[in-house]
């Protein structure tokens, strides 16, 4: 399908072994990472196609991917309730799953459904810790240096935490719990700083924009929702998928968004506009997982690629026409 924004470009079928639940873009690079019910993390060469390294060290699904704002470490949490934390040079160019992560964190029963980087800066410079989102209402934060909880944020209603986020600037956490609700936490404090209620159904999906600014949330509702995420206030609403709403990402200059849903198709939005600009459908299945590619802080990505991933086991890359 060719359109106004993007393009259907290459595709990889068959890319694992069983559903597609994740993929991640490396800053500033054409590498994406995939991972899902097969238990294993693939890293991609987005150009060719070629597998770069097979990442494995359990037997259990894995449930959340994260990348950190570096490139250099990948983070997975599983259902064996472990977070993993892999360095990227020892696992490059390593085709067979060999490859052992630098830390692993028994985080107990679901207490580690998703799992985010976060980094922080202040007078004493910078510090990575990583979040977890539990099965009881509350967000744990975690040292990568002492591999034990160091601190909880709570939202005070024991549900099902669906989705997390951090926001980049590393001065908010976002989560969505089983229900409509979605919380923003302020990381200094440890204090709630914002709830939404917007939707009618559960909260699949939570990402921030690459500013901090705006959070972007889609639902079992069919909808898409877009919040001010500096004042509390929900901007926009977007219908049209006809079922839940599975993914949803802002586009790193801030004026799509793109979403993926079980109606197997993969939308983007104009925020301005605030309407749907075009739909794919090169998926068969549920689409999980929807990314854009992203910049770092010595490689800006002018005209980013969007990746989608699903239950059909393929990915999908669609090249920007437009500058």
């Amino acid at each position: 399908m060719s359109s106004a924004l993007y393009t259907s470009g290459a595709a990889i079928d068959q890319a694992h072994e069983d559903d597609i639940w994740h993929a991640r873009w490396f800053p500033g690079k054409n590498m994406l990472a995939t991972a899902g019910s097969d238990e294993t993390v693939k890293i991609w060469d987005s150009q060719t196609g070629e597998c770069l390294a097979t990442l494995k060290d359990s037997d259990y699904a894995i449930t959340s991917l994260d990348i950190n704002a570096q490139g250099t470490r990948i983070l997975t949490s599983s259902m064996d309730n472990k977070m993993r934390v892999w360095n990227i040079d020892d696992s490059l160019g390593s085709s067979s799953e060999s490859s052992s992560p630098a830390l692993t964190i028994d985080a107990g029963p679901i207490n580690a459904w998703r799992s985010r980087f976060l980094q922080t800066v202040s007078e004493t410079g910078a510090k990575e810790m990583l979040a977890s989102s539990t099965s009881t209402g509350t967000v744990k934060l975690w040292s990568t240096t002492k591999g034990r909880e160091v601190r909880e944020f709570n939202t005070s209603r024991p549900n099902f935490l669906y989705a997390l986020a951090v926001s980049p600037d590393g001065t908010k956490v976002a989560c969505a719990s089983a229900g409509n609700h979605v919380y923003v936490f302020d990381t200094e404090s440890g204090s709630l700083s914002s709830t939404f209620s917007g939707h009618s159904d559960n909260v699949r999906s939570v990402s921030f924009s690459a500013d901090s600014s705006l959070l972007v949330t889609a639902s079992d509702d069919k909808q898409i929702q877009l919040h001010d995420a500096r004042y509390g206030s929900t901007v926009s609403t977007f219908s049209g998928h006809h079922s839940w709403v599975l993914s949803a990402e802002i586009h790193p200059d801030g004026k799509y968004i793109a979403s993926g849903s079980l109606d197997t198709k993969v939308k983007i939005w104009d925020i301005g506009q605030r309407k749907c600009m075009e739909t794919h459908s090169q998926h068969s299945q549920a689409v999980w997982g929807v990314a854009w590619q992203q910049s770092s802080d010595d490689v800006v990505t002018m005209r980013p690629k969007l990746a989608s991933v699903g239950e059909d086991r393929s990915i999908h890359f669609y090249d920007p026409l437009l500058a």
